[in-house]
């Protein structure tokens, strides 16, 4: 494939993602499931429960021997056996008597319905009930949780602690999903300091790879990371060697076109397949995506905006993939335009934005980036302005990525 530069974000998004697929499949217990991603269709291999039991504390009866009990009416009822959750004990249930049963428990043979035990009252070996019971009153099905056979997971979904309890309904002790790429951030940049050390007269924070390396660890992904200075032979060599042991390398910084831009060179060198280089997005131009074998390679811009932008909308993509999943984990909502918003005929803008519930709607502003770093904490979502669309008018529709998982919290 030839390299493609200056292209529109509509390629690049579509070029991440046919580009890169997921790793292989490994074999996972129960309790280390959740955020893992099914790497094939799920089915269930027994039913549960497993029989027909009793959801109420109470007695199991026949309704026709209740019908039309009240307190007013009350129905006697020999009690000739006693049955309890977990254990199994051959009763069988003939007319004019009742079975006591505990929550779980098996229903006797014969037994169409439970009376729950506030409606009833013993009394020397009967009882009696006062409220009738039509056929399943108060029972739980064989397989009404889950049945034989059936469909629960499909291929590329993520798992939620609800999803393991089902899995242990549904039979397993564990299961396929797809392995979690390792990835490495690599920021570049004589004047950039790791983190915990000290920033001094000219320096900055490596706040890129810091951003992107909480990003990463949020979604239980192994993240290394480091920092290296403007020297193509540094560079050359922390990017062989994160090349050999990860599955994703990130850059952050050199990815434009000046002398001190070396990263997108280096790769060169090192005879990356470059996918594309520039894509007419704002922030975040100077994205740069390639492969080297098998292993995915982004350099991303080292202006924070620029960096975050291509980041959320072309990296999370490519990773979501890799990692087995059929859709992005940032969610969209849809929100009412506050002001006025302008781009540019042949760009896509991405614009930071601050989302808030107004008069019972969702109301999304647009927030200019003059503090940059402050600007962007601030942000709890971002949206789109489309190549092709020039303004978006006050009170417009528009799709809102959510930021933050608490964006929608009643607070707001």
């Amino acid at each position: 494939m030839s390299r493609r530069e200056d292209i529109s974000f509509q390629d690049a998004y579509r070029l991440t993602v046919e580009n890169v697929k997921p790793l292989g499949r490994e074999l996972v217990p129960l309790t280390k499931l959740v955020g893992r991603v099914c790497a094939e269709d799920v089915y269930s291999k027994v039913n549960t429960p497993s029989a027909d039991v009793s959801l109420k504390d109470g007695f199991a009866v026949k309704s026709k021997d209740v019908s039309n009990a009240s307190s007013a009416n009350p129905k006697q009822l020999r009690i000739i056996g006693s049955l309890v959750a977990g254990k199994q004990r051959e009763i069988e249930l003939t007319d004019g008597c009742a079975v006591k049963v505990t929550s779980g428990a098996l229903l006797p043979k014969g037994a169409e319905a439970v009376v729950s035990v506030e409606f009833t009252r013993e009394r020397e070996g009967y009882v009696e009930i006062y409220a009738d019971a039509e056929p399943g009153r108060n029972v739980l099905k064989k397989g009404s949780d889950v049945g034989a056979g059936s469909k629960i997971f499909c291929e590329g979904e993520l798992l939620y602690p609800s999803a393991i309890s089902l899995l242990a309904a549904g039979g397993y002790d564990s299961l396929w999903v797809y392995k979690r790429p390792s990835v490495e951030v690599v920021a570049t940049g004589s004047e950039v300091v790791a983190p915990g050390r000290k920033v001094g007269v000219g320096k900055i924070a490596a706040t890129n790879l810091l951003n992107i390396y909480c990003w990463l660890t949020s979604l239980g992904l192994k993240v290394r990371s480091r920092v290296v200075k403007d020297d193509a032979k540094v560079i050359r060599a922390a990017l062989s060697e994160a090349l050999h042991r990860v599955d994703v390398v990130l850059t952050s910084g050199g990815a434009w076109k000046s002398e001190k831009d070396l990263v997108v060179k280096v790769l060169d060198d090192l005879g990356w397949q470059m996918i594309y280089h520039r894509v007419k997005m704002g922030p975040g131009k100077a994205v740069a995506f390639g492969l080297f074998g098998s292993k995915v390679v982004f350099c991303l811009p080292g202006g924070p905006p620029s960096n975050e932008v291509a980041f959320l909308q072309l990296v999370l993509p490519a990773i979501f993939k890799v990692c087995g999943l059929r859709r992005s984990l940032i969610p969209v909502v849809k929100a009412r335009l506050a002001e006025e918003v302008r781009g540019q005929k042949d760009w896509t803008q991405f614009i930071y934005s601050r989302l808030k519930y107004s008069g019972g709607e969702l109301v999304v502003k647009p927030i200019p980036l003059k503090r940059r770093l402050q600007d962007m904490a601030e942000a709890n979502s971002m949206f789109m302005i489309p190549e092709g669309v020039e303004v978006i008018e006050a009170g417009s529709i528009v799709d809102a990525q959510l930021l933050r998982p608490q964006t929608l919290a009643p607070t707001l």
